[in-house]
């Protein structure tokens, strides 16, 4: 019997359609992962049908000494001598966004770039959707396609999103887009990949994975995106600021400069696998802001309330600041990722007030001017919204990762939502 290891549970579905997709094939499955029961109990309770053997907390060398397959989690750390230690024992290294191009038979449109990955990765599907083609959107925006991909019907487009951690991690030769799409490329994640260069360097893999037939659709405002443009074996479709985008965009619903680029984006990558004119603008004229991606909370006292939880980077929180021509009460701070921090500062001095929290509360507060501090996130919440005037837009873009207070950009979300209701009561 085929003895699996899942390395990295985790708690964002990966680990766990790599469990039952194994397990489906009758293999011996083991799920190691160094979280507590507590912080997995969605991802425990996926597998716990399944026989799936848990080992929580330290991981143990003789598991990664005695399996025959190793399924990595994008989250891992690069140099991690586990993986080390099960590859020189000869185990086959394996990623589930590896495993399910695999079982993808029809062609795949991937998506990376550091900020604008899952509105245009939705973009595209509702584009391909609203053409009448079969569609599957999945990957990093949260839903593993490993299990469904053969029930797919003939032809089904994947819309992928992919992160730099799965491009990193991604086994040679699987890849094979009929389109990519790279957003953007500002420094993030650098906690990880510890240089630019790097990061940058894992997102190339996207456009270097594209054949002589498909489209690279590159960002010719983005100074990286020029370079990727450079050598692609794709045909290049160029979007930005000057750019003529393929579609007129006056039916696109979503706030921003930076949601037209979006849709700049995805009007060229949908049409390069089969979408038509008219399922394009049907599909903007629909489009909703995504939950935490400026997400509108209503409008309360004349204060309208956005939730841009999802924002990490302070390009995020440029952008989203720039979105509104009304007065904004900015709220910003989390774990620092080791990020050039102009692009916020510059945007913070744009806005009436600023409420900083979180580990990097400190160092926004000595960087801008005027800034009220707070050490938790409630606390900044409430001051925040102490300070928002009718008229103003209370702004949730924090710029950061938010693991100093929560497990992920969603639960912080929904914390922001809680306590902006509860200050309606």
């Amino acid at each position: 019997m085929r003895r699996v290891l899942v390395f990295g549970l985790g708690r964002f579905g990966g680990g766990v359609a790599a469990a039952r997709y194994f397990a489906g094939l009758g293999a011996e499955v083991t799920a190691t992962d160094s979280a507590d029961e507590r912080k997995l109990a969605s991802s425990i309770a996926g597998v716990a049908p399944l026989g799936v053997r848990l080992r929580l907390g330290p991981h143990r060398e003789e598991d990664f000494r005695n399996c025959d397959t190793l399924v990595v989690n994008p989250a891992i750390p690069f140099d991690h001598p586990l993986v080390d230690l099960a590859r020189h024992r000869g185990a086959e290294i394996v990623t589930e966004l590896g495993l399910t191009l695999r079982e993808l038979k029809g062609p795949v449109v991937g998506i990376t770039g550091t900020n604008g990955k899952s509105t245009t990765s939705t973009l595209i599907a509702s584009m391909l959707k609203r053409s009448g083609r079969s569609v599957a959107l999945g990957g990093n925006i949260g839903h593993s396609l490993l299990n469904e991909a053969r029930d797919h019907a003939p032809g089904t487009v994947a819309v992928l999103e992919i992160s730099s951690f799965q491009l990193h991690w991604l086994e040679s030769g699987l890849l094979r887009p009929v389109a990519a799409v790279v957003t953007n490329v500002t420094g993030d994640h650098l906690d990880r990949h510890k240089t630019f260069e790097h990061y940058a360097a894992s997102k190339r893999r996207l456009v270097d994975a594209v054949a002589g037939g498909g489209t690279v659709v590159l960002c010719e405002d983005d100074p990286t995106c020029r370079g990727y443009g450079q050598g692609a074996r794709g045909q290049v479709r160029w979007f930005g600021a000057s750019a003529t985008p393929p579609l007129p965009l006056r039916s696109l619903r979503l706030p921003g400069a930076h949601n037209r680029l979006n849709a700049a984006a995805a009007c060229h990558a949908a049409l390069a696998a089969g979408a038509t004119a008219a399922g394009c603008e049907a599909a903007m004229a629909a489009f909703e802001p995504l939950p935490y991606r400026l997400e509108s909370l209503g409008e309360v006292g004349g204060v309208l309330r956005i939730n841009d939880s999802v924002s990490t980077s302070p390009e995020a929180v440029a952008a989203a600041v720039a979105s509104f021509d009304r007065p904004v009460v900015l709220l910003t701070g989390g774990r620092d990722k080791g990020l050039r921090l102009e692009p916020l500062i510059e945007s913070a001095r744009r806005a009436r007030a600023v409420v900083a929290y979180g580990e990097t509360g400190p160092r926004l507060a000595r960087e801008i001017p005027g800034v009220a501090l707070e050490e938790g996130f409630d606390a900044a919440v409430r001051r925040g919204i102490s300070l928002a005037r009718p008229g103003d837009v209370l702004l949730l873009s924090p710029g950061f990762s938010s693991y100093d207070e929560f497990p992920s950009f969603d639960v912080r979300g929904d914390r922001f939502r809680e306590l902006v209701g509860e200050s309606t009561r």
